[in-house]
């Protein structure tokens, strides 16, 4: 019996001893957070060549439409070009205009496939989670780091991430700029610096609602007579963004919307926004919930978080959250309805809500298999939601014959007018052509024989917004489509 007993306690430490650095490797990589990053990265690259039918595709098509007339029309950075232009050159009083630009630098490159905007808006997106871990670690710990990080990347982000809008991009571009921030403050050289102050610029003039990211840089400023040699610098710097910032947005654009008669932007009084805001609660609710965070799980610990933070008066948490708080409420004001209405509005507040959820989240760290098991339920419980949006909807699909229809029968640069709605980009863009983009005009002749006098030339027309006849020579009819010739060479 003592030989067996020994031979059992020898077996069990072989086979201890055999696992053990297999469990220590697999431990190693499931606390690496780039893993992690890496992972959900692969996750999103499902259908990366899916057209922009997505969710918002307005916002994405007006996007991708500058893009493609910096290749078809005109380079020139500082005159963005809008699809929807009717007889003008149709340039855009929009954001500056540097992820448009990029898009367009690649296309030159590989093509004008779906996949490059999808990819760059990924690989930023990837990185800018890395960073944004390193950032919550440098302000908080590594725990709470960790938690923030993944319940911010399988936060609305997670898809926003995939589609041609500035919004993560923006906000990407900014937690990076932070992370050299402080950087720069333990290590004045130049390269840190430089990073800092050309991302935070960027990022600030891609989307300015990423301003709402600036509190996570409350921490660099020391005004004492020895941190004051260190904050200056950052402070003229983070200045030079903010100018920028203010000469684009309210010096630009404002010019250009007078100039060009091609707007974006629609800002409100605040009394406006609040009571536009108040007309729209249930809309207005939303974007915090289900639509910031995506998982309920996710959204309890953000609320138990605020909670215990005051409990246990986390001065460092509070702060951030009161002033990206205010930050908010501003912006909400001066945007009204807007903000109401669009579920990547919220995106630039998401990075302080998933800290909040992550605070909660890092008390469960003592017990490793609960922190990781909850934050992998909250990404598949996330992911889950999100999965519907990595196909093109089956009512969406015939838009994907506008192109072959429009090539068959009209040259590039031929003006059209399509009935998709006024303001409304994404035949125009699925269709490849410039025009106008109308609800019911085109059942006035008159006016579209005035218009056809400065260039209007075609009627592409879908039937199931309007389905009577015009008295103008039929090309092109089908089920869904018909095109009209209104002009003859």
């Amino acid at each position: 019996m003592n030989f067996l007993g020994f031979y059992s306690n020898i077996t069990k430490i072989n086979i201890v001893n055999k696992f053990t650095p297999r469990l220590i490797f697999l431990e190693q990589i499931l606390t690496d957070i780039r893993f992690w990053i890496f992972i959900l990265l692969l996750i999103r690259l499902e259908s990366i060549n899916l057209p922009p039918l997505d969710e918002h595709a307005w916002r994405q098509c007006i996007t991708l439409g500058v893009a493609r007339n910096y290749a078809e029309v005109d380079a020139t950075f500082w005159e963005p070009k809008t699809v929807i232009c009717d007889s003008r050159e149709g340039i855009l009083a929009q954001e500056f205009p540097i992820l448009n630009y990029i898009i367009f630098l690649f296309w030159s490159v590989f093509g004008e496939q779906n996949w490059v905007f999808r990819l760059i808006g990924l690989l930023t997106s990837s990185i800018g989670l890395l960073y944004f871990y390193y950032l919550v670690k440098r302000i908080f710990n590594e725990n709470i780091a960790f938690a923030s990080t993944i319940v911010f990347a399988v936060s609305v982000a997670f898809i926003y991430s995939r589609k041609a809008m500035p919004d993560v991009f923006s906000v990407s571009l900014c937690i990076i700029a932070i992370e050299y921030a402080y950087r720069f403050k333990n290590n004045q050289n130049f390269t840190n610096g430089l990073l800092f102050t050309l991302l935070l610029t960027l990022g600030l003039l891609s989307k300015m609602p990423a301003a709402m990211l600036l509190p996570f840089g409350y921490w660099l400023f020391d005004f004492s007579k020895v941190g004051l040699k260190k904050s200056l610098p950052i402070v003229l710097m983070g200045s030079f963004a903010l100018l920028m910032m203010i000469l684009w947005y309210w010096v630009w654009v404002p010019w250009a919307e007078k100039t060009y008669q091609f707007r974006l932007f629609y800002p409100t009084s605040l009394m406006d926004g609040y009571r536009e805001l108040m007309e729209n609660l249930q809309d207005l609710g939303k974007r915090f919930y289900p639509i910031a965070l995506t998982s309920k799980i996710s959204f309890i610990f953000c609320l138990l978080g605020v909670i215990l933070a005051l409990y246990n008066k986390e001065k460092k948490i509070i702060i951030l959250f009161i002033l990206s708080t205010f930050l908010l409420i501003f912006f909400m004001l001066k945007t009204g309805r807007v903000f109401s209405g669009h579920d990547y509005y919220i995106i630039p507040f998401v990075p302080i809500m998933s800290v909040m959820a992550g605070y909660t989240i890092s008390f469960l760290s003592r017990w490793k298999y609960v922190f990781f098991g909850i934050l992998i339920v909250i990404s598949i419980e996330a992911i889950i939601v999100h999965k519907k949006d990595f196909f093109v909807a089956d009512f969406n699909r015939k838009y994907l014959r506008l192109e072959s229809i429009t090539d068959k029968y009209v040259k590039k640069s031929d003006r059209i007018l399509i009935n998709s709605g006024e303001g409304q980009p994404w035949m125009m863009y699925l269709a490849k052509r410039r025009g106008w983009t109308e609800s019911d005009r085109m059942k006035d002749t008159s006016w579209v024989n005035g218009e056809a006098t400065v260039g209007l030339k075609y009627l592409l027309i879908e039937k199931a917004k309007w389905n009577d006849t015009i008295p103008y020579p039929i090309l092109y009819d089908d089920i869904d489509f018909r095109l009209y010739i209104v002009k003859r060479e």
